[in-house]
């Protein structure tokens, strides 16, 4: 009896051991597949813009768009911002494509200091954009700048974006829209800068083709 009850003893710990090696090994193969995929959401942070100054003394607004990790206890591994798209407003109000060969990765915050592709357990912040005073045009803030890019707005414009969020382990489902419109005007007090420049979220974007 004490041999049979050793012998099933040692069968149900070897069965064990067999299906703890093939756990070890499906999870070694296809571990990726079973981890916390982290969960990336984007919304404005503070319409109003950031006021400060360049090394130069000249007095600038900064635009800014936030990125919240809803799943925190999954890390999301080198992330990027990318614009995807660029539509500008036509005489007719409609929105036309501009041309765009690669996506263009959006600077993190403070970007001398900021890692390039940081890794993001609940939230971080990337500009979006700048309007120095007495500049004539409202610019995205990219790493890169094509020599076709057309994404500057001056006065009396309006763009949109499309902005996704990518890392290692995590890739946008649909884009962030968001439509950017100056009117020309520039102030150091924010509340009525608000005014002037408008950012708002919209949602799935009607584009024309350019024909250019």
């Amino acid at each position: 009896m004490e041999d049979s009850t050793n012998s099933m003893f040692y069968l149900i710990t070897q069965t064990f051991i067999a299906f703890g090696t093939v756990a070890v090994a499906i999870l070694a193969i296809w571990g990726e597949k079973f981890r916390p995929r982290p969960k990336l959401e984007f919304k404005i942070h503070d319409a109003r813009g950031d006021l400060t100054k360049r090394q130069n003394g000249q007095q600038t607004i900064y635009y800014h768009v936030g990125i919240e990790n809803k799943r925190r206890w999954a890390l999301a591994r080198r992330v990027r911002i990318l614009c995807t798209s660029i539509s500008k407003r036509a005489p007719d109000g409609s929105f036309v494509k501009e041309p765009l060969v690669i996506p263009l990765q959006l600077n993190w915050i403070n970007p001398s200091f900021h890692e390039l592709l940081p890794n993001i357990y609940s939230n971080d912040i990337s500009d979006l954009g700048s309007l120095d005073e007495n500049s004539n045009h409202f610019k995205l803030s990219l790493y890169f700048y094509p020599n076709n890019f057309r994404g500057f707005i001056s006065a009396n414009e309006a763009i949109r974006v499309s902005l996704i969020a990518t890392a290692d382990n995590f890739t946008s489902k649909s884009p962030y829209n968001l439509e950017i419109a100056w009117d020309g005007k520039w102030s150091p007090n924010l509340e009525e800068m608000q005014k002037h420049l408008v950012i708002k979220e919209v949602g799935k974007l009607a584009m024309v083709d350019n024909p250019t």
